[in-house]
Protein backbone atom coordinates (compact mmCIF):
# COMPACT_ATOMS: atom_id res chain seq x y z
CA UNK A 1 0.00 0.00 0.00
CA UNK A 2 3.17 2.25 0.83
CA UNK A 3 4.39 1.49 -2.64
CA UNK A 4 1.60 2.92 -4.39
CA UNK A 5 0.87 6.01 -2.32
CA UNK A 6 4.53 6.74 -3.12
CA UNK A 7 4.19 6.14 -6.27
CA UNK A 8 1.01 8.12 -7.22
CA UNK A 9 2.50 11.29 -5.05
CA UNK A 10 5.84 10.76 -6.78
CA UNK A 11 3.76 10.71 -10.37
CA UNK A 12 1.91 13.99 -9.17
CA UNK A 13 5.56 15.77 -9.22
CA UNK A 14 6.18 14.82 -12.48
CA UNK A 15 3.18 15.75 -14.25
CA UNK A 16 3.28 19.29 -11.84
CA UNK A 17 6.76 19.98 -12.71
CA UNK A 18 6.48 19.18 -16.19
CA UNK A 19 3.34 21.17 -16.94
CA UNK A 20 4.56 24.42 -17.49
CA UNK A 21 7.70 23.51 -19.48
CA UNK A 22 5.29 21.56 -21.85
CA UNK A 23 2.84 24.61 -22.04
CA UNK A 24 5.81 26.83 -24.06
CA UNK A 25 6.78 23.16 -26.15
CA UNK A 26 3.35 22.51 -27.27
CA UNK A 27 1.46 25.84 -27.38
CA UNK A 28 0.01 26.53 -31.11
CA UNK A 29 -0.34 30.12 -32.28
CA UNK A 30 -3.57 28.83 -33.90
CA UNK A 31 -6.71 31.01 -32.41
CA UNK A 32 -7.61 34.50 -31.75
CA UNK A 33 -5.02 36.81 -30.12
CA UNK A 34 -6.08 40.36 -28.99
CA UNK A 35 -3.41 42.74 -28.16
CA UNK A 36 -2.63 43.43 -24.19
CA UNK A 37 0.25 45.41 -23.87
CA UNK A 38 3.29 47.05 -25.29
CA UNK A 39 6.87 46.17 -23.96
CA UNK A 40 10.52 47.81 -24.14
CA UNK A 41 13.02 45.07 -23.33
CA UNK A 42 16.39 46.49 -23.25
CA UNK A 43 19.03 45.13 -25.69
CA UNK A 44 21.96 45.51 -23.13
CA UNK A 45 20.56 43.84 -19.98
CA UNK A 46 16.86 42.43 -20.53
CA UNK A 47 15.29 44.48 -17.96
CA UNK A 48 12.04 45.70 -18.67
CA UNK A 49 12.08 49.46 -19.96
CA UNK A 50 8.10 50.02 -19.97
CA UNK A 51 5.17 47.95 -19.42
CA UNK A 52 2.39 50.13 -21.06
CA UNK A 53 -1.21 48.29 -21.43
CA UNK A 54 -2.73 48.87 -25.08
CA UNK A 55 -5.08 51.55 -25.31
CA UNK A 56 -9.31 50.22 -24.58
CA UNK A 57 -9.37 51.07 -28.60
CA UNK A 58 -6.57 49.24 -29.58
CA UNK A 59 -7.67 46.06 -27.24
CA UNK A 60 -10.44 45.52 -29.43
CA UNK A 61 -8.17 44.26 -32.68
CA UNK A 62 -8.00 40.75 -33.40
CA UNK A 63 -5.72 38.42 -34.35
CA UNK A 64 -6.86 35.19 -35.93
CA UNK A 65 -4.33 32.65 -36.79
CA UNK A 66 -6.02 29.56 -38.75
CA UNK A 67 -4.85 26.77 -39.16
CA UNK A 68 -4.53 26.97 -42.71
CA UNK A 69 -1.59 29.27 -42.54
CA UNK A 70 -3.91 32.51 -42.76
CA UNK A 71 -3.82 35.40 -40.25
CA UNK A 72 -7.22 37.82 -40.50
CA UNK A 73 -6.77 40.67 -38.63
CA UNK A 74 -9.18 43.01 -37.52
CA UNK A 75 -7.50 46.41 -36.11
CA UNK A 76 -8.72 49.21 -34.20
CA UNK A 77 -7.25 52.47 -33.60
CA UNK A 78 -8.12 55.87 -31.89
CA UNK A 79 -7.77 57.76 -35.43
CA UNK A 80 -6.69 61.44 -36.18
CA UNK A 81 -9.87 62.41 -34.89
CA UNK A 82 -9.41 60.57 -31.39
CA UNK A 83 -12.40 58.41 -31.87
CA UNK A 84 -11.83 54.73 -31.65
CA UNK A 85 -11.93 53.67 -35.32
CA UNK A 86 -12.17 50.18 -37.27
CA UNK A 87 -9.02 50.48 -39.33
CA UNK A 88 -10.53 46.88 -41.57
CA UNK A 89 -9.48 43.71 -41.87
CA UNK A 90 -7.06 42.63 -43.74
CA UNK A 91 -6.06 38.84 -44.50
CA UNK A 92 -2.04 37.72 -44.23
CA UNK A 93 -0.50 34.92 -44.91
CA UNK A 94 1.99 33.24 -41.66
CA UNK A 95 4.13 30.43 -40.74
CA UNK A 96 5.39 29.51 -36.98
CA UNK A 97 8.93 27.98 -36.55
CA UNK A 98 8.48 26.62 -32.57
CA UNK A 99 12.52 25.46 -32.49
CA UNK A 100 13.66 29.00 -33.91
CA UNK A 101 10.70 31.04 -31.97
CA UNK A 102 10.12 32.89 -35.14
CA UNK A 103 6.58 33.84 -37.17
CA UNK A 104 7.11 34.82 -40.55
CA UNK A 105 4.25 37.32 -41.50
CA UNK A 106 3.49 38.22 -45.25
CA UNK A 107 6.69 37.70 -45.67
CA UNK A 108 8.67 39.67 -42.62
CA UNK A 109 9.79 37.28 -39.49
CA UNK A 110 9.39 38.45 -36.55
CA UNK A 111 10.84 36.63 -32.74
CA UNK A 112 8.53 35.11 -30.62
CA UNK A 113 10.08 36.01 -27.07
CA UNK A 114 7.28 33.68 -25.14
CA UNK A 115 4.49 31.25 -26.53
CA UNK A 116 2.46 29.89 -24.09
CA UNK A 117 -1.71 28.70 -23.93
CA UNK A 118 -2.71 32.29 -23.28
CA UNK A 119 -0.14 34.61 -23.92
CA UNK A 120 2.33 35.55 -26.82
CA UNK A 121 5.12 38.06 -27.03
CA UNK A 122 6.23 38.91 -30.57
CA UNK A 123 8.83 41.29 -31.16
CA UNK A 124 7.17 44.06 -33.33
CA UNK A 125 10.61 46.57 -33.68
CA UNK A 126 13.93 47.71 -32.82
CA UNK A 127 14.62 51.02 -31.36
CA UNK A 128 16.76 52.57 -28.33
CA UNK A 129 14.64 52.73 -25.63
CA UNK A 130 16.60 54.13 -23.18
CA UNK A 131 18.95 55.98 -25.25
CA UNK A 132 22.12 53.47 -24.50
CA UNK A 133 23.23 53.17 -28.05
CA UNK A 134 22.09 49.56 -27.81
CA UNK A 135 18.46 48.98 -29.54
CA UNK A 136 15.74 47.60 -27.40
CA UNK A 137 13.68 44.78 -28.24
CA UNK A 138 9.51 46.65 -28.90
CA UNK A 139 7.27 43.82 -27.56
CA UNK A 140 3.80 43.40 -28.59
CA UNK A 141 2.10 41.29 -25.91
CA UNK A 142 -0.86 39.51 -27.41
CA UNK A 143 -3.54 37.39 -24.81
CA UNK A 144 -6.16 35.05 -25.72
Amino acid sequence: MKKILFLAISAGFLFTACKSDDDDVYASVVGVWKPSREMAVSGKNGSTIYNDPSSSCYKKSTFDFKSNNTMVSNIFDDGMSGNCENLGTDTSSYSYDPLNKQIVIDGEASEVLKLTNNEMHIVSDYSDEDGDGIDDKIVLVLTR
